[in-house]
């Protein structure tokens, strides 16, 4: 038993060292290759991004007070009109009630003019005709007065209506910073209410690169629980350059409406910034500069490795473009440092 397993030891042995003079005696070393095609090419510009509302707002009081009623609490939808909160009115619920007041007052005095001037004017003859102009203008002022009196009716209601907040659009309540019984001023937020129907992605996008963010170009935006990029338009491009960051805002519209993308999420965004129907693509890593020029190293139909000059378009990107140098079916090493020029190379299946 135990001879028979020195066989198998030494027969295994020997075909390790077989397999080692083997390849000594070869002179070959296995690399990494890629193979060129010609065939659709895209320039992309990979930025993270995120999520925003269509529509966002901080709702303020337009009026201080006392917070008597906060209608509805974070996570919960509302419709345009809905009344979100009520502050304490209680001054303007005392204006209106002495306004009202004043109003019947005057509605009674304005009632007796009429009546002093219908009495006049029914005498005829024998009424002074300066009596009768006397309650005429009576009641021309009495009406202008009453008229006066309904105005601050009105004017002490619209006071108090303003103690009423309501939704200036529907969505859905992102925060709530305040409670019922607390006094607020016109500064205070009482609720961030936004749209999410149609949520759209912003990204900030390097100055360098921005020359190149155009409106209507084409994106793809990756979030987390979708399996597939959603694609997406750029809709707006800030005009300035944030001085902090030395970036422009590029805002984009999603073309599929998505309603589970919470406000504030993270994307990546690839931005399309050129698309080419036949044109050499090659990964950026298969290029070596040498004294300052492009080149990438070729195997040719012998294993020989050779050097070969190209030129390319420089994009912050995984793959670039060549424009000269490089033509469909030749094969590249995906890793320049693996070989020098004139190096003889076994391909790696």
């Amino acid at each position: 038993m135990f001879k028979r397993r020195y066989i198998y030891i030494a027969a295994a042995l020997a075909v390790a060292a077989a397999g080692f003079f083997l390849i000594k005696g070869d002179g070959k070393k296995p690399v990494e290759t890629y193979t060129t095609v010609l065939g659709e090419a895209q320039r992309v510009l990979a930025v993270n991004g995120r999520i925003r509302p269509r529509l966002s707002v901080d709702v303020r009081p337009q009026l201080s007070g006392r917070l008597e009623m906060l209608s509805f609490d974070v996570g919960d939808r509302v419709e345009k009109g809905d009344v979100l909160a009520r502050i304490d009115d209680a001054p303007e619920s005392a204006t209106i009630d002495e306004a009202r007041a004043a109003v019947e007052t005057q509605q009674a005095t304005l009632a007796q003019a009429r009546r002093d001037l219908a009495r006049y004017e029914a005498l005829g003859d024998f009424a002074a005709r300066r009596d009768v102009e006397e309650r005429r203008l009576a009641v021309v002022e009495g009406e202008r007065e009453l008229n006066r009196r309904r105005a601050n009716v009105t004017q002490a209601s619209e006071l108090r209506e303003r103690r009423i907040l309501r939704a200036p659009f529907a969505g859905v309540i992102l925060e709530r910073p305040v409670d019922p019984g607390q006094t607020v001023g016109t500064e205070s937020v009482i609720y961030r209410l936004a749209d999410l129907s149609a949520p759209e992605v912003t990204a900030e996008v390097d100055e360098i690169y921005a020359a190149e963010i155009h409106p209507e170009m084409e994106a793809l935006v990756s979030l987390s629980g979708h399996a597939a990029a959603l694609p997406a338009d750029v809709v707006h491009i800030e005009p300035r350059v944030d001085p902090a960051t030395g970036a422009r805002d590029v805002r984009l519209a999603l073309r599929e409406v998505i309603a589970d993308a919470p406000a504030g999420l993270t994307v990546t965004v690839n931005l399309i910034v050129e698309k080419r129907a036949q044109a050499v693509s090659i990964p950026r890593r298969s290029i070596v500069l040498e004294n300052g020029a492009a080149q990438v190293r070729i195997v040719d139909a012998d294993g020989t490795v050779q050097a070969r000059a190209i030129s390319f378009i420089d994009w912050p990107a995984e793959r670039v473009i060549v424009t000269s140098g490089l033509k469909a079916g030749e094969r590249i090493l995906i890793d320049p440092g693996a070989a020098r020029p004139g190096d003889k190379v076994q391909v790696a299946p």
